[in-house]
């Protein structure tokens, strides 16, 4: 065996233990994990790619525009997988990153990801608390919060009917509309509306973790 073998097999060997390892961390807690599919379904991304070496990386991000989701996805995150990911102050948001072949496996098998693949994780929604964790975080990225409605859009036709089925089993019975932009180059977008007592109930039922969207539901709610 020639030394650039038998050291590919050495180094093969070590990543096979290290991620044994991490497997090993990998903690079952179905909440926890409906809190991070629903942030990274929706501002961010799960992937494996190839660099120019043919290389793969395992890489998770998540792009956050509030400390408050910063923190709590960072938390999340340690707890379930045992690692923690760095963290980038941008300019309007920040950049949450960690590469894991582990992480990135266990993810991919519970759902999809990506601006117009991501879905609804039902496989680990096995009661009604995990549906609200998910839809809690997943709002936190996606939605708008007006001055008495929550509106929803996305170019993604499948997900945004599994957020509908979803809202529907949670007791919500939204407006969904389609616009077509004149530019026929561009997607078709989805959008879902929670009128003003769809709202009032979102604030009680399930509401932000983003703590200014929060802010302002509960002051459109008259809480605040």
């Amino acid at each position: 065996m020639s030394i650039e073998n038998r050291n590919k097999k050495v180094a093969i060997s070590r990543w096979n233990k290290i991620h044994a390892f991490e497997k090993s961390k990998i903690k079952f807690d179905n909440k926890t994990k409906a809190r991070i599919c629903g942030f990274l379904a929706g501002d961010g991304s799960v992937m494996v790619r190839k660099d120019n070496n043919n290389k793969l990386h395992y890489v998770v991000r998540f792009f956050p525009d509030h400390e408050s989701l910063a923190t709590l996805f960072v938390k999340d995150f340690q707890s379930l997988y045992g690692k923690i990911p760095k963290v980038t102050q941008k300019r309007n948001h920040m950049e949450i990153i960690c590469y894991s072949k582990p992480v990135v496996e266990d993810l991919l098998a519970t759902c999809k990801f990506g601006i117009k693949n991501w879905r609804v994780p039902f496989a680990i929604l096995d009661s009604r608390k995990a549906k609200i964790e998910w839809m809690r975080s997943f709002f936190d990225c996606e939605s708008y919060v007006g001055e008495d409605y929550i509106k929803l859009q996305t170019v993604n036709k499948i997900g945004m009917n599994e957020v509908k089925k979803l809202l529907n089993e949670l007791g919500f019975n939204p407006s969904t509309y389609v616009y077509q932009p004149k530019n026929k180059n561009w997607s078709r977008v989805y959008i879902l509306i929670l009128n003003k007592g769809e709202s009032l109930k979102f604030s009680k039922l399930i509401g932000f973790n983003h703590k200014l969207k929060m802010k302002k539901l509960l002051a459109n709610a008259g809480v605040a």
